[in-house]
């Protein structure tokens, strides 16, 4: 009866989880999908290795990309739904790992263990649905988050298979092995998986360990911990350890630098947000304007503190009597550590897709603390509650990606809720001017600049706005202050050559043009654009050569042409 209604609620999550997000199939590339999706590997035959090089840390998570381009080319749908899945292959996981736990020495002879189908399904259930997610599924980039908890969870998963098996050796140590194996793989998908050699000790500690816990050198713990340390460190071995510490430049939603300190004194506001957003799921936004803390006694920053100190002492006070919720808290913050610690990773010092891999630990407390509390007699209100948070979330979510759209829909939301940060302005601008509606466009623009005033972008995008209407004077004094606050900025040098070109004043266009190659010698626009102004004038020598080195960059459209006309051979 057990297995039956554990295939009967996993297949509640998978299709819950389908329902929250069968609007998000349509949703447009975002952001930081630009990087990938329209760079110079989706313009023709880029081999893998093209595209490993744009993220060349993240190697499996572009491997990914790469397939999902070669199937689906640019429509969005495939890559949704490659997306999806791995969302329901994680809440699966969420299951399995919640229903093992209540099986483990420590927990199968609790009260709570005899709830132990109901316990993994609604925490499987929270997790598919919860709208805090969307940044991790909707937003198609942050694969790179969900992928790599994939492999966290899975790699725990069969460690503590092989900690549980009670047949032979060699079964063990097989399963082991395909932990070390998905930790490695979580490595080369993203850096958050750095921590899972620690969530295997307090695995172990927390559920595993019947006997007091001590350091001894054949413990298959730490021999285990060892080995995923190991190649932690082996991965990371070009890297200065010292450099991770350095201030983060401007250009990421700020117009100054941050600093250490200020990343790690903010972190502590910042993580109460993600807090608040678990509890409460309302007013999500892209490019929150959060504010920087400058000192740990600032008033927001040590109430913060407290609160946080209060929240870990909470969890080893209930440890003895409350393990699950203990385990949950502490979970929670070790998955956060990396990337809301003193490391300065970004300069957006909060974004929502790094809740994803805590969100286990945050929902499996919740769960854990409605059975602990509710006695066995309100069993079923616990349930039903929990099952109506779950049903508010779905609604929640499917709400959330009706944002995720567009890039006019996701950021005009952006604009409502961060109205005094420059960068949602100025990518509202750009979403407007792709819809040639550049006056409006102007408009936001303009108020990117009255926030920060040498957003070096913004004065690019302006340039091009103005050009798009014909007003190229103003056009070319903001691609002039653009590169004078950015000397290397060969996007500008190349749209001036372009107004140039538009203008007919091909000598002042190859000028530019000539400028942006420079810059980056594998600026393909910038190529092809030079080509046909020489082909234009009959300068093949030049010309060829650009529609040749244009091709090689993926795109054979003038070559084939000049080769048409008996231009080229």
């Amino acid at each position: 009866m057990n297995k039956k209604n554990n295939l009967l609620f996993i297949l509640i999550i998978f299709i819950t989880g389908i329902i929250a997000y069968s609007n998000s199939f349509d949703c447009s590339f975002h952001f930081d999908d630009n990087n990938v999706f329209k760079s110079s590997v989706t313009t023709g035959s880029a081999s893998i290795g093209d595209w490993i090089r744009i993220f060349p840390n993240r190697p499996i998570g572009m491997l990914t990309f790469f397939l999902n381009f070669h199937f689906h080319g640019l429509d969005v749908w495939g890559y949704h739904f490659v997306n999806l899945i791995i969302h329901l292959a994680n809440a699966f996981l969420i299951w399995w790992l919640t229903w093992l736990t209540l099986s483990t020495p420590l927990m199968k002879d609790e009260v709570i263990s005899r709830h132990k189908t109901m316990v993994a399904f609604l925490t499987g259930l929270l997790f598919v649905t919860h709208p805090l997610a969307t940044q991790s599924v909707t937003y198609i980039a942050q694969r790179f988050a969900s992928l790599a908890t994939l492999f966290y969870l899975l790699s725990l998963i069969l460690f503590v298979q092989g900690k549980l098996w009670q047949g032979d050796k060699n079964t063990s140590w097989f399963l082991f092995g395909g932990s070390i194996i998905c930790a490695a793989l979580g490595m080369l998908t993203k850096e958050i998986v750095f921590t899972l050699p620690f969530a295997i000790i307090l695995y172990d500690y927390c559920f595993l360990k019947t006997t007091s816990w001590k350091l001894k050198r054949k413990d298959n713990v730490l021999i285990i911990s060892f080995i995923i340390l190991i190649i932690i460190i082996f991965r990371n071995f070009f890297v200065s350890p010292l450099s991770l510490f350095n201030p983060v430049p401007p250009g990421q939603g700020y117009a100054h630098s941050i600093s250490m300190k200020e990343y790690f004194f903010t972190q502590f506001s910042v993580i109460l947000t993600y807090i608040r957003l678990f509890i409460l799921p309302v007013h999500q936004n892209l490019d929150y304007d959060f504010p920087l803390s400058t000192s740990f006694f600032q008033l927001k920053t040590f109430f913060s503190f407290s609160l946080l100190l209060g929240i870990l002492a909470a969890g080893v006070l209930l440890f003895k009597k409350y393990r699950l919720i203990s385990f949950g808290i502490f979970w929670f913050f070790l998955t956060l550590s990396l990337e809301s610690s003193i490391i300065p990773i970004s300069q957006n010092v909060i974004f929502e897709h790094r809740t994803y891999l805590p969100g286990f630990g945050f929902f499996l407390a919740l769960t854990g603390a409605f059975f602990y509390f509710f006695n066995e007699r309100n069993i079923k209100i616990a349930v039903m509650i929990l099952l109506m948070v779950a049903a508010i979330n779905t609604v929640l979510t499917f709400q959330r990606n009706k944002v995720w759209l567009n890039e006019r829909t996701l950021w005009t939301d952006c604009v409502k809720k961060s109205p005094n940060k420059a960068r949602p302005h100025n990518n509202l601008g750009i979403a407007l001017s792709a819809e040639v509606k550049s006056e409006q466009a102007i408009e936001h623009y303009n108020q990117a600049l009255r926030i920060t005033p040498d957003y070096a972008d913004v004065y690019n995008n302006r340039g091009n706005a103005y050009a798009n209407l014909g007003q190229y004077k103003l056009a070319f004094e903001d691609y002039h202050q653009a590169i004078r606050l950015k000397p290397d900025y060969a996007d500008a040098y190349y749209n001036w050559g372009y107004a140039y070109d538009k203008l007919n004043q091909y000598q002042l266009a190859i000028e530019y043009y000539n400028q942006a190659i420079r810059l980056d010698p594998n600026y393909l626009r910038a190529y092809i654009n030079r080509g046909v102004v020489y082909l234009l004038h009959g300068n093949k020598k030049i010309g060829c050569p650009d529609a040749q080195k244009a091709c090689a960059l993926g795109n054979c459209k003038l070559l084939e042409m000049a080769k048409d006309k008996g231009d080229c051979r």
